[in-house]
Parts: structure tokens; sequence; C-alpha cells
């Protein structure tokens, strides 16, 4: 469907993007569950797709505890802002090209999803809703007897290229409109797969795809020899930055990289010159110490920020990176990236991010009034920058910098996180950018810093409902910053407008606390709860207070805090973990067909293989909500990355929500999912029981 945040301003401006990150209320629960941003006059639902979908599983008894366990077909459509809160919907079926026969009995005004128990699979089943009372289609979906042969839905990846013969790991992906046309399409990092974060050679070339839903391929950007492949040096943004209604495509490039439409970066003379280094001694330029290996490490050559149409991948604007610094020979650049950055071998130099944010005023009220600025980000551990640019026409023009070096700033060094995040962090209607420990305004100014050091997690969302605006969960690295100069704990919960403490666990010197998340998993227990690799229990973001002694877990009994999804009928959400499913305590008792408490589903039984990203971030290539009704969609690769597989929930559900990607703080989360470690997707309201 046209995504709000990607419809043109002239083309149904009311339609675009949503809401705010205020405190919305919380829905009264059961059946009547609707999204407050929901609109409660009566104006007529608009025409435009729905992202209708169906989702069938054709063995689900197959593998009893590990597959989906609903024999039934479930068709789903999205709830738009601007449909009435009275809105009430039929659906009808047209089976194998026979008569159009109606499925319902009364109009559904819960949910919008319906579960045709009665589906023959090995026919083509068109469904078609309507608002109820009249027979203008809202929505159609043709579901073929093809489709009906897997759970998921498979998109077999290009096989043109550099190297036949290399592996290339299908890794992260994002979604977006590139194209205008009211679909989603999928845009997907391959890399080589000897690809990863410091330290040793790369043969290949990472590699960045479109591709539509039905599995049609749009074109390929190569980075070239001169972007290292791993997560911290390959990140991407999707985004609508000129509100033409069609997502660019924004990436770090060099001399080597060549765009969807065969052109290439090169030097003046037109040559590519290869960067990296080949040496494999393994010294520092001005330390002298001693590494695993250089090589393959690149300290020389241009570094620019490219945004690309996203129908084509052909280059838009170009801009140089935030600078390495340094001048004169190797030792004496060596010597400032040890004094700036923190190391001499660019491990702390070269950690870049790259997201949006908008800095003259968040949507409201479902209104885009404003396009959204560019953030790229340099460094984490020491000294770090954030700029903020704009696309005006075809070029990339500076709004500000951020630099830690800078007067007042410093007390922001060594806090940054290996991702960041945005929201209207304060409720002043601009977005805010949440740098590990620190904040930055819309302005470029330091908001403030906690203190609490590096991390590996970071999450913003509404996480306790009684308490004014968002909330941060984080945990923190270093012991020596967050026991001594910052809150005391290794993981906390703050006031996300001024970053003070609220609830904290593992206090004093609890080391290296390296996961943490957050997500209403407990219907007992009043909003959110939070844990962390601690293992030390689950805790309520509303009191403080230990929940339970017993940890979310995945296979093998192992913890699990990597994501959070809303898959199944209820309001809490579920564990999602490497290749499954699990809920925490689970609403209904004891599942039959699933023969288990708390398993929902593994991928791992489909599509004869199916594998996580990333070590132990045990990430899907994506997931949010971009289909159907408000449950999320996730994306996983072929365990021989030679497909990428789309999954969508088959659980009926009696309650309903605005999508939610309407939703500003989820929509900047899914937005910035990829870059560096993985963060899940959180919502600025709240919706749990």
């Amino acid at each position: 469907m046209k995504h709000l945040r990607y419809l043109s301003a002239m083309a149904l401006a009311a339609l675009v993007l949503a809401c705010t990150d205020e405190a919305m209320p919380t829905p009264s629960g059961g059946t009547d569950a609707v999204d407050p941003g929901e609109n409660t006059e009566a104006i007529v639902p608009t025409t435009i797709s729905r992202a209708m979908w169906v989702s069938y599983d054709p063995a689900p008894r197959s593998t009893k505890g590990h597959t989906s366990g609903f024999k039934s077909a479930l068709i789903s459509w999205r709830l738009l802002r601007t449909d009435p809160s009275t809105i009430a919907f039929d659906i009808y079926k047209r089976e194998n090209g026979g008569s159009e026969v109606k499925l319902n009995t009364s109009p559904i005004s819960h949910a919008t999803c319906w579960s045709d128990a009665n589906v023959n699979a090995t026919v083509t089943n068109i469904y078609r809703v309507t608002q109820s009372g009249s027979n203008e289609t809202l929505c159609e979906y043709e579901f073929t007897a093809e489709m009906a042969k897997t759970f998921h839905r498979a998109i077999r990846l290009n096989a043109t290229v550099p190297n036949a013969a290399l592996v290339y790991e299908a890794n992260d992906a994002q979604v977006g409109d590139v194209d205008g046309d009211g679909e989603m399409e999928i845009i997907l990092k391959r890399q080589p797969y000897d690809g990863a974060n410091q330290g040793g050679w790369r043969e290949g070339t990472t590699l960045l795809e479109a591709y539509k839903l039905d599995g049609t391929f749009l074109w390929q950007i190569d980075m070239g020899v001169n972007i290292r492949s791993g997560s911290h040096y390959t990140s991407f943004v999707v985004y609508d930055f000129n509100g033409d209604g069609k997502c660019e495509v924004a990436l770090r490039t060099s001399e080597g990289t060549r765009f969807g439409d065969g052109k290439q970066i090169t030097d003046a003379s037109g040559k590519v010159n290869d960067y990296r280094l080949t040496d494999p001694n393994g010294k520092g330029w001005y330390s002298g110490r001693s590494l695993y290996s250089t090589a393959g490490l690149i300290f020389d050559g241009p570094e620019y920020i490219s945004v690309v149409n996203g129908a084509t991948g052909a280059e838009i604007s170009r801009t140089n990176n935030i600078p390495r610094g340094g001048t004169g020979t190797n030792w004496e650049r060596a010597k400032y990236w040890h004094e700036y950055w923190g190391d001499d071998y660019g491990n702390r130099m070269d950690r870049f991010f790259i997201g949006v944010a908008y800095l003259d005023g968040v949507p409201r009220d479902g209104v885009r009034t404003a396009n959204p600025s560019l953030i790229i980000t340099r460094g984490i551990y020491k000294n770090w920058q954030v700029w903020a640019l704009d696309l005006n026409g075809s070029e990339l023009t500076k709004r500000w910098a951020f630099d830690t070096n800078s007067g007042t700033n410093t007390v922001a060094q060594s806090m940054g996180s290996h991702s960041f995040r945005v929201a209207d962090l304060n409720g002043d209607g601009y977005d805010e950018i949440l740098y590990g420990s620190a904040a930055i305004s819309h302005t470029g100014k330091l908001l403030y810093c906690t203190k609490n050091g590096h991390g590996d997690a970071l999450h913003v969302g509404k996480f306790a409902p009684s308490r004014p605006g968002l909330q941060i969960v984080a945990c923190f690295e270093e012991q020596n910053n967050y026991a001594v100069s910052g809150q005391g704990y290794g993981c906390t919960v703050m006031d996300a407008a001024t970053g003070q403490f609220l609830f904290g666990h593992g206090a004093g010197n609890s080391g290296d606390v390296g996961r943490c998340l957050v997500a209403d998993i407990d219907p007992e227990s009043p909003g959110c709860e939070y844990w962390s690799s601690l293992g030390t229990g689950v805790y309520s973001c509303e009191t403080g207070a230990l929940v339970s002694t017993v940890m979310p877990t995945y296979k093998g009994g192992g913890n699990s805090y990597n994501n959070a999804v809303y898959w199944t009928g209820s309001l809490t959400r579920q564990m999602l973990d490497d290749v499954m499913i699990q809920s925490y305590k689970p609403s209904a008792p004891w599942h039959p067909e699933l023969n288990n408490w708390t398993r929902v589903l593994t991928f791992s039984y489909y599509g004869g293989g199916v594998s996580s990203n990333n070590s132990s971030k045990s990430n899907p290539c994506y997931y949010g909500d971009f289909l159907g009704d408000y449950r999320e969609e996730v994306i996983y690769r072929s365990s021989d990355n030679a497909s990428i597989y789309l999954f969508s929930t088959n659980h009926p559900t009696e309650h309903r929500f605005v999508q939610l990607m309407d939703d500003h703080t989820y929509d900047m989360s899914q937005a910035l999912q990829n870059i560096g470690y993985n963060q899940p997707t959180h919502l600025g309201y709240y919706i749990g029981e």
C-alpha cells in the first residue's frame, strides 16, 4: 500500500505520516481496542491500497511444537488513520473463478483480519474487502495455489554478482515505497561471507539490491573495494527525504562504488584505486601495537555520502563524509587518530551510522509539515561526530555538525553506543538524536548526558504508560562509567526528555551488560517489562519492581533479549530471537497442536532452511509492520543465501490498530533498524494489556 510516510504532500496530504511521541491513552483492551490516533469523525474511507495480505501454513501440524498450528488462511488489511472509529468491514471470496460469496455474517468491527477455515488451497481464491454495507472495494488480493504451497513468500536473489566464487550473505534489509506505486519494496544488503567488523581481509565487496514483493529485481549497487564489509561500515537508510512520495536510499560510498545505472565513482583520471592495506604484519602506525592483521583496513582515499534514486539505484547527490582528520606522514596522521578517535588502527575511527530525523518538526496529526534530514555519524568510543544534512534538489547541504571535542560537548566523549535512536524525546515537536548516553537537540546542541558510558543496546518508546512522555531503556559496557560517574546501574530505565534515572538493575560493578530488551511480555504486570543479559530477572518499567526471576528464553533454554515482535493475537509482544518466536506467559492454556506452553513458531522448519544474521545478535534481515494488520512481518535469509523469505502471521486477533508505521516513534525505530547492532521496533504509545 501507499505507506503514509512516503505519500506526496500534494496527493492525499492528510494521509502523510502519523502521530506524536506524546503519551497516548491505553486502549481499553478486549475486543474494542482501537488505536488512540484513529479519526473519530465520519470520514468516508479512501480507496488507496491497504496492504492486503494472505498468510497460510500448508502443514500446520507436521511438526508439533514448531509450526504455526493454524490450518486456516488469514486475510488481513490495514486500518487507516482516516478511517472513522466506527468503521466495519465485509469480506468476500471468489473461488476458482466462481461466484463471489460473502464470508462474514456480521460486520467485522473489532479487527482488520479474517480467518478462512474453509479455504481450498489447491485453487485460486480472490478475497475482496468493502466497508460494511457498501459494495465499493477497499482492497482485493489474489491468493494462488502456488502461494499456498509455502507459509512464506520466497524472493529468489539476483544471481549476477561481482565474484561468483564467493557466497554473498543476505544480511540486513529495509523496506520502503521506492517507485510510488503504493507497495513496499525491499532493499537488501548482501555481503561477502567473510564480511565482519575489525581485522582480516575482505575478498569481495558489499552489495545493495532492490526487490519488489513479487520478487522482481530492480537494481544493484556495488559499494566497491573501498567500503569495508561489516555492520559498522555499511549502514544504509531508506526514506523519502524530498517529499516526492518515493523513498531514496542513502549510504557510504567511495572510489569504486558502482550505482544501479552502471555509473561508477572514479578518481579524476577515471581510475579506481584500491586503498585497502595489504600489509599483514598487524602493527599500529603510531603506537606500534601488535594487531591480528591490518590487511583490509582503509586509511586513505575519498569518503562520501551518496543519496540514490530508490527506483533506479542511480546517484542523485553526493557529499563528503565526516573526515578522518590528521595530516602529514602516516605516523603523524595515526597519532591524531589515536588522540582524537581513540586508537591508531581504524577500529574506533571507522564506526559509521546513517539515519533520518525530522529536525524542522515531526509529522503531526497525520501531516508531514517538513522534510526530514539525513543524519550521518562517525565514532562512538572516544570523540564522535554527528552531522545533519538536507537534500535540496540534487544537493546535500550541511545543516549542523556536533563534535564532542568542542566546548561543553566534551562531557559526551566515550558515550556513544553501537546504534543511535531518533524520536521526539522531550515532546517539543522536533526530533532529538539519542547517541548512547547523550541526547542532541534538533538544533545540534547537547541536550543532556547521563554519563553512563558506552553500551550495546538502546531503546526508546512508551514503556511506562502512567508516566508522561517517552522512556529510554539502555544497558552499558563499562562499569567505571555507569557505576562511578553515571547513574549506578548496568541497565536502566530513564525519562527520555531529561535523561533522569527512574529505575535500574545491576547496581555497582556488574561488568559488561551486553544486551537488554524492553516489551510488554507479561499481561499480568502493568506497562512494559525490561530485562538484560545479567539474567537476574524481569523488571517493571512502571515501578522498577522485580516481576519474575524467570527469564524469557529461546531455543535450548538460553535467555532471549534480542527482539520483540507483535505476532500472536494478544496485545503483548513475543520474543523474536534467532529463528523462532516464543511468548513469555501465554494468554491461553496449553496449546494442543503446538504441544508447548511458550513456543509460537520455529521459522527454520520452513523453506528448507532459514538462518538469522549477525552472530549473537541473531536478528532477521528485517521485521516490522508493512503488510496487513498491525502485526509485524519478518524477513529471513535462506540458509544457502540464495533467497529471502517473507513471513506474515496467520494468527487471528480481536484487536485493531492503525498501521504501526503511522506512529512516528515506531517509524523512526524501523528506519534505523539495520545500523550497527540491530535494535528492535518500539511504539510511541502503549497498546499492551
